[in-house]
Protein backbone atom coordinates (compact mmCIF):
# COMPACT_ATOMS: atom_id res chain seq x y z
CA UNK A 1 0.00 0.00 0.00
CA UNK A 2 1.18 3.88 -0.62
CA UNK A 3 2.75 4.68 2.37
CA UNK A 4 1.08 7.90 2.73
CA UNK A 5 -2.47 6.19 2.61
CA UNK A 6 -1.05 4.37 5.56
CA UNK A 7 0.09 7.05 7.73
CA UNK A 8 -3.45 8.86 7.16
CA UNK A 9 -5.20 5.42 7.89
CA UNK A 10 -3.04 4.92 11.00
CA UNK A 11 -3.89 8.91 12.03
CA UNK A 12 -7.50 8.31 11.88
CA UNK A 13 -7.88 4.89 12.97
CA UNK A 14 -5.98 5.82 15.94
CA UNK A 15 -7.85 8.64 16.90
CA UNK A 16 -11.09 7.10 15.78
CA UNK A 17 -12.06 4.64 18.27
CA UNK A 18 -11.68 7.20 21.15
CA UNK A 19 -13.63 9.91 19.63
CA UNK A 20 -16.35 7.71 18.54
CA UNK A 21 -16.52 6.27 22.39
CA UNK A 22 -16.61 9.59 24.21
CA UNK A 23 -19.11 11.05 21.55
CA UNK A 24 -21.53 8.10 22.51
CA UNK A 25 -21.01 8.36 26.19
CA UNK A 26 -21.66 12.60 25.92
CA UNK A 27 -24.67 12.74 22.94
CA UNK A 28 -26.64 9.66 24.83
CA UNK A 29 -25.65 10.21 28.36
CA UNK A 30 -25.11 13.84 28.32
CA UNK A 31 -24.68 16.33 31.96
CA UNK A 32 -28.22 15.30 33.12
CA UNK A 33 -27.21 11.48 32.79
CA UNK A 34 -23.73 11.96 34.88
CA UNK A 35 -25.99 13.76 37.62
CA UNK A 36 -28.37 11.14 37.95
CA UNK A 37 -25.95 8.54 37.68
CA UNK A 38 -24.74 9.18 41.17
CA UNK A 39 -27.85 10.46 42.78
CA UNK A 40 -29.27 7.62 45.07
CA UNK A 41 -33.08 7.25 45.29
CA UNK A 42 -34.89 5.12 47.60
CA UNK A 43 -35.96 1.69 46.37
CA UNK A 44 -37.99 -1.43 48.20
CA UNK A 45 -36.86 -4.33 45.72
CA UNK A 46 -34.79 -6.82 47.34
CA UNK A 47 -31.49 -4.77 45.99
CA UNK A 48 -32.35 -2.08 48.27
CA UNK A 49 -32.36 -4.29 51.22
CA UNK A 50 -29.44 -6.05 50.54
CA UNK A 51 -26.60 -5.11 52.58
CA UNK A 52 -23.75 -2.52 50.13
CA UNK A 53 -21.08 -5.19 51.68
CA UNK A 54 -22.81 -8.18 49.40
CA UNK A 55 -22.58 -5.94 46.67
CA UNK A 56 -19.54 -4.75 46.72
CA UNK A 57 -18.60 -8.64 47.36
CA UNK A 58 -20.84 -9.39 44.22
CA UNK A 59 -18.63 -6.51 42.07
CA UNK A 60 -15.44 -8.84 43.29
CA UNK A 61 -16.39 -12.17 42.62
CA UNK A 62 -17.80 -10.90 39.33
CA UNK A 63 -15.16 -9.27 38.49
CA UNK A 64 -12.61 -11.94 39.61
CA UNK A 65 -14.21 -14.79 38.01
CA UNK A 66 -14.65 -13.07 34.64
CA UNK A 67 -11.08 -12.81 34.56
CA UNK A 68 -9.92 -16.58 34.64
CA UNK A 69 -12.74 -17.94 32.96
CA UNK A 70 -13.83 -18.48 29.06
CA UNK A 71 -15.34 -15.37 27.89
CA UNK A 72 -18.91 -16.51 27.52
CA UNK A 73 -19.22 -16.82 30.99
CA UNK A 74 -18.36 -13.00 31.83
CA UNK A 75 -21.74 -12.78 28.60
CA UNK A 76 -23.85 -14.91 30.73
CA UNK A 77 -22.59 -12.77 33.55
CA UNK A 78 -23.34 -9.32 31.97
CA UNK A 79 -26.57 -10.65 30.76
CA UNK A 80 -27.84 -11.53 34.85
CA UNK A 81 -26.33 -8.07 35.82
CA UNK A 82 -28.35 -6.07 33.43
CA UNK A 83 -31.70 -8.27 33.87
CA UNK A 84 -31.05 -6.98 37.67
CA UNK A 85 -31.98 -3.26 36.87
CA UNK A 86 -35.64 -4.35 36.21
CA UNK A 87 -35.66 -4.64 39.72
CA UNK A 88 -34.53 -0.85 40.42
CA UNK A 89 -36.55 2.52 40.91
CA UNK A 90 -37.28 3.92 37.09
CA UNK A 91 -35.20 0.96 35.47
CA UNK A 92 -35.34 2.70 31.92
CA UNK A 93 -33.38 5.91 33.05
CA UNK A 94 -30.99 3.39 34.53
CA UNK A 95 -30.80 0.98 31.33
CA UNK A 96 -30.40 5.24 29.71
CA UNK A 97 -26.69 5.09 31.06
CA UNK A 98 -25.53 1.57 31.47
CA UNK A 99 -26.19 0.53 27.88
CA UNK A 100 -24.40 3.24 26.33
CA UNK A 101 -21.53 2.98 29.01
CA UNK A 102 -21.42 -1.02 28.21
CA UNK A 103 -21.79 -0.33 24.65
CA UNK A 104 -18.77 2.36 24.62
CA UNK A 105 -16.62 -0.30 26.74
CA UNK A 106 -17.27 -2.88 23.62
CA UNK A 107 -16.40 0.01 21.44
CA UNK A 108 -13.56 1.27 22.92
CA UNK A 109 -11.99 -2.15 24.50
CA UNK A 110 -12.06 -3.55 20.86
CA UNK A 111 -10.58 -0.84 19.00
CA UNK A 112 -7.78 -0.33 21.09
CA UNK A 113 -7.01 -4.36 21.65
CA UNK A 114 -7.15 -4.46 17.53
CA UNK A 115 -4.47 -1.30 16.74
CA UNK A 116 -2.12 -2.13 19.71
CA UNK A 117 -1.89 -6.08 20.97
CA UNK A 118 1.39 -7.42 20.31
CA UNK A 119 1.58 -9.49 17.28
CA UNK A 120 3.31 -12.13 18.73
CA UNK A 121 0.82 -12.47 21.50
CA UNK A 122 -2.50 -12.54 19.06
CA UNK A 123 0.03 -15.29 16.94
CA UNK A 124 0.13 -17.13 20.49
CA UNK A 125 -3.42 -17.20 21.22
CA UNK A 126 -4.83 -17.45 17.97
CA UNK A 127 -1.89 -19.69 15.82
CA UNK A 128 -2.53 -16.54 12.85
CA UNK A 129 -2.70 -12.55 13.33
CA UNK A 130 -4.28 -11.14 10.02
CA UNK A 131 -3.72 -7.49 9.26
CA UNK A 132 -6.59 -5.76 7.78
CA UNK A 133 -4.05 -2.32 7.57
CA UNK A 134 -1.09 -2.72 8.92
CA UNK A 135 0.85 0.50 10.43
CA UNK A 136 4.19 2.33 9.41
CA UNK A 137 7.16 1.21 11.21
CA UNK A 138 6.89 4.34 13.40
CA UNK A 139 3.55 4.04 14.50
CA UNK A 140 4.83 0.65 15.90
CA UNK A 141 7.55 1.45 17.42
CA UNK A 142 5.56 3.23 19.79
CA UNK A 143 2.94 -0.01 20.23
CA UNK A 144 0.60 0.77 17.30
CA UNK A 145 0.80 -2.22 15.01
CA UNK A 146 -2.51 -1.89 12.97
CA UNK A 147 -6.06 -3.25 12.42
CA UNK A 148 -6.08 -6.47 13.11
CA UNK A 149 -8.71 -8.84 12.88
CA UNK A 150 -7.39 -11.29 15.48
CA UNK A 151 -6.72 -8.11 17.72
CA UNK A 152 -10.84 -7.00 17.35
CA UNK A 153 -12.38 -10.46 18.58
CA UNK A 154 -9.35 -10.47 21.08
CA UNK A 155 -10.53 -6.56 22.74
CA UNK A 156 -14.56 -8.26 22.42
CA UNK A 157 -13.52 -10.95 24.85
CA UNK A 158 -11.75 -8.62 27.41
CA UNK A 159 -14.84 -6.63 27.15
CA UNK A 160 -17.80 -8.95 28.36
CA UNK A 161 -15.39 -9.33 31.16
CA UNK A 162 -14.82 -5.21 31.90
CA UNK A 163 -18.38 -4.57 30.88
CA UNK A 164 -19.95 -7.36 33.61
CA UNK A 165 -17.59 -5.94 36.59
CA UNK A 166 -19.16 -2.32 35.23
CA UNK A 167 -22.65 -3.56 35.42
CA UNK A 168 -22.40 -4.95 38.97
CA UNK A 169 -20.35 -2.12 40.17
CA UNK A 170 -23.26 0.10 39.22
CA UNK A 171 -25.71 -1.66 40.85
CA UNK A 172 -24.16 -1.25 43.84
CA UNK A 173 -24.48 3.31 43.39
CA UNK A 174 -27.78 2.63 42.40
CA UNK A 175 -28.97 0.53 45.25
CA UNK A 176 -27.11 1.69 47.86
CA UNK A 177 -27.01 5.33 49.78
CA UNK A 178 -23.97 7.30 50.37
CA UNK A 179 -24.10 6.43 54.10
CA UNK A 180 -25.08 3.27 53.60
CA UNK A 181 -22.14 2.82 51.47
CA UNK A 182 -19.21 4.78 54.04
CA UNK A 183 -21.09 2.07 56.83
CA UNK A 184 -20.15 -1.04 55.48
CA UNK A 185 -16.74 0.09 54.07
CA UNK A 186 -16.23 1.07 58.13
CA UNK A 187 -17.38 -2.16 59.19
CA UNK A 188 -15.41 -4.25 56.38
CA UNK A 189 -12.14 -2.53 58.43
CA UNK A 190 -11.15 0.01 55.79
CA UNK A 191 -10.26 3.19 57.27
CA UNK A 192 -12.95 5.83 58.08
CA UNK A 193 -11.02 8.33 56.04
CA UNK A 194 -10.89 6.57 53.30
CA UNK A 195 -14.14 5.73 52.99
CA UNK A 196 -15.33 9.31 53.66
CA UNK A 197 -13.05 10.54 50.95
CA UNK A 198 -14.94 7.91 48.37
CA UNK A 199 -18.01 8.69 49.48
CA UNK A 200 -17.74 12.88 49.37
CA UNK A 201 -15.84 12.20 46.04
CA UNK A 202 -19.35 10.34 44.57
CA UNK A 203 -21.66 12.71 45.79
CA UNK A 204 -19.72 15.79 44.64
CA UNK A 205 -19.49 14.38 40.64
CA UNK A 206 -23.38 15.09 40.69
CA UNK A 207 -23.27 18.97 42.39
CA UNK A 208 -19.56 19.55 39.84
CA UNK A 209 -21.86 18.64 37.10
CA UNK A 210 -24.77 20.75 38.14
CA UNK A 211 -22.45 23.85 38.81
CA UNK A 212 -21.20 23.38 35.29
CA UNK A 213 -24.48 23.71 33.63
CA UNK A 214 -25.25 26.33 35.68
CA UNK A 215 -22.66 28.48 34.72
CA UNK A 216 -23.00 27.43 31.05
CA UNK A 217 -26.57 28.50 30.95
CA UNK A 218 -25.52 31.79 32.73
CA UNK A 219 -23.10 32.19 29.66
CA UNK A 220 -25.82 31.75 27.06
CA UNK A 221 -28.25 33.66 28.80
CA UNK A 222 -25.32 36.82 29.01
CA UNK A 223 -25.52 36.11 24.73
CA UNK A 224 -22.63 33.55 24.41
CA UNK A 225 -22.69 31.02 21.65
CA UNK A 226 -21.14 27.45 21.69
CA UNK A 227 -22.68 26.62 18.40
CA UNK A 228 -20.38 26.56 15.40
CA UNK A 229 -19.77 29.45 13.46
CA UNK A 230 -22.22 30.50 10.43
CA UNK A 231 -19.74 31.59 8.59
CA UNK A 232 -17.40 29.95 5.56
CA UNK A 233 -14.89 32.43 6.28
CA UNK A 234 -12.03 30.92 7.89
CA UNK A 235 -10.93 33.99 10.25
CA UNK A 236 -14.53 33.89 11.10
CA UNK A 237 -14.26 29.94 12.47
CA UNK A 238 -10.71 30.99 13.90
CA UNK A 239 -12.22 33.31 15.77
CA UNK A 240 -15.40 32.07 17.18
CA UNK A 241 -13.15 28.42 17.69
CA UNK A 242 -11.16 30.86 20.27
CA UNK A 243 -13.68 32.87 21.80
CA UNK A 244 -15.05 29.14 22.79
CA UNK A 245 -11.59 27.96 24.07
CA UNK A 246 -11.58 31.06 26.42
CA UNK A 247 -15.09 30.91 27.86
CA UNK A 248 -14.67 27.08 28.56
CA UNK A 249 -11.35 27.87 30.40
CA UNK A 250 -13.26 30.92 32.28
CA UNK A 251 -16.13 28.42 32.58
CA UNK A 252 -13.08 25.76 34.05
CA UNK A 253 -11.86 28.71 36.68
CA UNK A 254 -15.47 28.95 38.01
CA UNK A 255 -16.34 25.44 38.31
CA UNK A 256 -12.76 25.03 40.29
CA UNK A 257 -13.37 27.73 42.72
CA UNK A 258 -17.14 26.73 43.11
CA UNK A 259 -15.77 22.95 43.76
CA UNK A 260 -13.59 24.61 46.06
CA UNK A 261 -15.78 26.20 48.32
CA UNK A 262 -18.35 23.02 48.49
CA UNK A 263 -15.33 20.74 49.90
CA UNK A 264 -14.77 24.45 52.68
CA UNK A 265 -18.40 23.46 53.31
CA UNK A 266 -18.17 19.82 53.76
CA UNK A 267 -14.99 20.12 55.86
CA UNK A 268 -16.46 22.25 58.23
CA UNK A 269 -19.71 20.31 58.51
CA UNK A 270 -17.14 17.60 59.42
CA UNK A 271 -15.33 19.16 61.94
CA UNK A 272 -18.79 20.78 63.32
CA UNK A 273 -19.90 16.88 64.03
CA UNK A 274 -17.03 15.20 65.33
CA UNK A 275 -15.67 13.71 62.00
CA UNK A 276 -12.43 11.18 63.46
CA UNK A 277 -12.82 13.08 66.96
CA UNK A 278 -12.89 9.40 68.43
CA UNK A 279 -11.34 6.33 67.07
CA UNK A 280 -14.81 4.01 66.66
CA UNK A 281 -18.05 5.96 66.27
CA UNK A 282 -21.42 5.01 65.91
CA UNK A 283 -24.51 5.25 63.48
CA UNK A 284 -28.55 5.95 63.91
CA UNK A 285 -28.93 2.70 61.48
CA UNK A 286 -26.38 0.32 61.71
CA UNK A 287 -25.52 -2.56 59.29
CA UNK A 288 -26.48 -6.14 59.98
CA UNK A 289 -26.86 -9.38 57.89
CA UNK A 290 -29.83 -10.59 57.52
CA UNK A 291 -31.60 -13.76 56.46
CA UNK A 292 -31.61 -12.40 52.25
CA UNK A 293 -27.65 -11.55 52.85
CA UNK A 294 -26.74 -14.66 53.72
CA UNK A 295 -28.33 -16.54 51.13
CA UNK A 296 -26.84 -14.25 49.01
CA UNK A 297 -23.52 -14.38 50.61
CA UNK A 298 -23.73 -18.60 49.90
CA UNK A 299 -24.92 -17.76 46.11
CA UNK A 300 -21.76 -15.91 45.86
CA UNK A 301 -19.37 -18.31 47.31
CA UNK A 302 -21.03 -20.85 45.11
CA UNK A 303 -20.28 -18.68 42.20
CA UNK A 304 -16.76 -18.27 42.76
CA UNK A 305 -16.37 -21.94 43.46
CA UNK A 306 -17.87 -23.24 40.38
CA UNK A 307 -15.77 -20.37 38.29
CA UNK A 308 -12.75 -22.04 39.98
CA UNK A 309 -13.82 -25.54 39.16
CA UNK A 310 -14.14 -24.37 35.47
CA UNK A 311 -11.33 -22.50 35.30
CA UNK A 312 -9.95 -25.95 36.31
CA UNK A 313 -11.15 -28.22 33.70
CA UNK A 314 -9.87 -26.11 30.64
CA UNK A 315 -12.73 -23.00 30.71
CA UNK A 316 -9.90 -20.81 31.64
CA UNK A 317 -9.78 -17.24 29.91
CA UNK A 318 -8.72 -18.89 25.98
CA UNK A 319 -9.10 -16.75 23.58
CA UNK A 320 -11.64 -18.03 21.23
CA UNK A 321 -11.09 -17.10 17.33
CA UNK A 322 -14.37 -16.93 15.17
Amino acid sequence: MNIVFLWIAAILLITMGPLLTIYLIWKVIGFRGYMSLFQFIEGKSFLYRLDPRIKILLAIIITTVSAFTIWWISAIFLLAMLSLYFFTVNPSSKYRIVLPLTLATFLGTAWEEALFTNPSLLTELFGIDTFIVPFPVQFQIIGAYGLSAQGFFYGLQIAFRAAAAIAAGFLLVFTSSPADILRSLEKSKVPVELGFALVVAVIAIPKILESAMTILDAMRVRGFDFGPAHSKDPRVILSKFFQQIKAVLMATASIIIWTLKGAQNIAVSADLRGFRANKTRTYYHELYFHRIDWISFALLIIIFAVGVYLSGIGYGPLAYNP
